[in-house]
């Protein structure tokens, strides 16, 4: 039976090798089963007087596309003596964004999550590897989620560092966080974009894998989020097929660099109609090569500004204590160098 196994894993080992049609481009966050992340709303004291309206990302609907029905097989042991490989996966960037079935989701996730008894929440054609997924919840019953694994189970001492280091300082040490959520090796992967905010205790990291063909955005918090969830979340894309169902603003552009952007947050201390705060993150990709600086503000509040990196990558992480209108929403624009908006994201 296993020989029948390990015949079978190599065959589809190889039909994966397959190369893709070679068309770049790069997108972000959801996609799939995609995990829209759950933003904790900004309060006055710990607590939401009134809730200002919620900033949700372009292209955040799953548009279902055909899975893979069967996963790779790690053929050979990660790299990097840091991870232990995950049967039935391929390690390194080969096991980010796999479109597998939601029965080997749930493989994954019962290796990850053992005393977890539920079934994992959506499915269809639209599952794949490094995003998250929801356990099924009944009334009383706690709120969880599972980052589908991909093939590189880190090491307990790995984790403990992360844990120790939630939020950490360096580039490196971030990825090392990025690849414990993900159970995927990113280290070795490039960073593009990355901002990070005390306020928020949150920091955003864009990468590109070794060969180019994939994206991750990662994001870490600095302090425990609600029960059940992980510290921080992950979002895979394949630059070389990417859908509907990721954060392309126009998805029949097959262009080099399209547009893509994805984002959320929210508000509080609202008090007739006029609130105080306001928290949001989010990344993405500027099409065009003017674009110098990605700028947010909320109301008449002051501007946030981040840099358009190498491929047109940006990531950041704001908040604001700008007194604003409950019904505003928050503008995001890319803009070159004279000032000259080139791409409207939000609003």
């Amino acid at each position: 039976m296993e020989d029948v196994r390990e015949v079978s894993a190599e065959l589809h080992r190889l039909a994966e090798s397959e190369p893709l049609d070679p068309f770049d481009t790069t997108q972000l966050l959801r996609r799939g089963q995609r995990g829209r992340r759950r933003r904790k709303l900004v309060g006055v004291g710990g607590t939401v007087v009134g809730v200002a309206a919620i900033a949700v990302a372009a292209s955040l609907l799953p548009n279902l596309v055909s899975a893979d029905s069967t996963p790779g097989i790690a053929d050979q042991s990660p790299k990097n003596s840091q991870f232990d490989p995950v049967p039935g996966v391929p390690g390194g960037e080969a096991g980010a964004d796999q479109r597998i079935t939601k029965e080997e989701a749930t493989r994954r996730c019962a290796l990850r999550y053992p005393d977890e008894k539920r079934p994992l929440q959506g499915g269809g054609p639209g599952v794949r590897s490094g995003h998250v997924m929801l356990y099924e919840v009944k009334n009383g019953e706690m709120f969880a989620q599972c980052i589908v694994p991909g093939g590189d189970r880190p090491k307990p001492a790995l984790v403990a560092a992360a844990a120790k280091d939630p939020l950490p300082a360096s580039t490196a040490n971030k990825l090392r966080n990025c690849s414990v959520l993900a159970w995927i090796d990113l280290t070795d992967w490039q960073v593009v974009a990355l901002d990070q905010s005390k306020a928020l205790k949150q920091a955003e990291v864009v990468a590109i894998s070794p060969s180019g063909h994939k994206v991750v955005e990662c994001r870490l918090s600095g302090e425990k989020g609600f029960s059940g969830e992980a510290d921080g979340n992950t979002t895979f894309a394949t630059l070389t097929n990417l859908t509907g169902s990721d954060p392309v603003l126009d998805p029949s552009d097959k262009s080099v660099r399209s547009d893509m952007y994805a984002g959320g947050g929210g508000g509080g201390g609202c008090t007739n109609g006029i609130c105080t705060t306001y928290g949001m993150t989010g990344w993405g990709r500027v099409k065009s090569t003017a674009a110098t600086t990605v700028r947010l503000r909320i109301g008449s509040g002051p501007v946030y500004q981040v840099p358009v990196g190498q491929g047109g990558w940006f990531a950041y992480t704001w908040t604001t204590k700008t007194k604003y209108k409950i019904h505003d929403q928050p503008k995001v624009a890319a803009y070159d160098k004279n000032g000259k908006v080139v791409k409207v994201f939000g609003s």
